[in-house]
């Protein structure tokens, strides 16, 4: 009778990794993504890092093995930074190497003080809301809110210094409300030139905005972030923290309620100067401090 033999387990499964060989998967980890070594990930997963080992070391190791090894090295699943592809590195580098720091330049010369801008919607529903309820229950926590959604659009400009400029809008921002609202940032900054720096929205680059800045040139001048670099701007922190924060009690039953949580939002936050200069504590645009 033919029998089959018990070979065990196959060679190089689980097995336990060296000093040496941990510190060169933790290595990889930092230094590199998946598709710079080619391997089909997008993020470094548990089963990302599992092909990793098995692509570098020739060890099949289970998924749970895996999991325990990243707490091992302390890493832990964060949320991403999302970055287009269409992004040049390059042109990020020039802005915070050259660009910028011959803006702050230009604005000490002439006296000039930098304001950050950018336009953002404001949605009925926060998505990031969560709630308490006992471990392994059942019962989610609901969340009461209308069926319809509904938004309105807000532009705001900030400086380090914890000034702040706000509007909101029904409509979609095009040029005359961009337009505008510019008006209402050298309107409050006390005589003294707008260094405005804005994203690459085709509304700020319209030939009829090139014209008013021409014709208001003492009073305000442009400038552009690289294209597709939202981190680089501190406003984007205090659209961060809106969207967080300002319908989180009182979720709004229809626009006019959601206009008055804005409001309400808009208000506190001017009241704190210092709140505001605190967005540009953020690692990435502490370099506009």
């Amino acid at each position: 009778m033919f029998k089959v033999k018990n070979a065990g387990r196959p060679k190089n499964v689980g097995k336990t990794l060296s000093d040496e060989q941990e510190a060169k998967i933790i290595r990889r980890l930092i230094d590199t993504t998946p598709k710079q070594l080619k391997l089909k990930f997008a993020l470094w997963t548990r089963e990302a890092v599992q092909t990793l080992i098995k692509h570098e070391l020739e060890i099949e190791m289970p998924i749970s093995t895996v999991g325990h090894y990243l707490a091992k090295w302390q890493f832990t699943s964060k949320k991403p930074i999302k970055r287009a592809y269409e992004r040049k590195d390059s042109a990020t580098k020039a802005w915070l190497e050259e660009t910028y720091p011959q803006i702050k330049k230009e604005a000490k010369k002439e006296e000039a003080d930098i304001w950050w801008a950018d336009e953002t919607a404001c949605v009925s529903i926060p998505s990031n809301l969560k709630g308490y309820a006992p471990i392994g229950s059942k019962n989610k926590p609901i969340l009461n809110h209308p069926a319809q959604k509904f938004k309105i659009n807000m532009i705001s400009a900030i400086t380090n210094t914890g000034k702040s400029m706000f509007a909101l809008y029904d409509e979609s921002v095009n040029i005359d409300k961009f337009i505008d609202f510019c008006q209402k940032v050298i309107d409050s900054n006390n005589g003294k030139k707008v260094f405005l720096i804005v994203d690459n929205l085709r509304v700020h680059h319209a030939k009829v905005v090139k014209a008013w800045e021409e014709e208001n040139s003492k009073y305000i001048k442009l400038f552009y972030l690289p294209p597709y670099s939202p981190e680089f701007n501190p406003d984007e922190y205090l659209n961060q923290d809106y969207k967080k924060n300002a319908n989180k009690n009182n979720i709004p039953k229809n626009q006019k309620e959601l206009k008055e949580n804005t409001q309400n939002y808009i208000e506190n936050l001017q009241k704190n100067p210092q709140k505001i200069a605190n967005f540009f504590q953020h690692p990435s645009v502490k370099y506009a401090c």
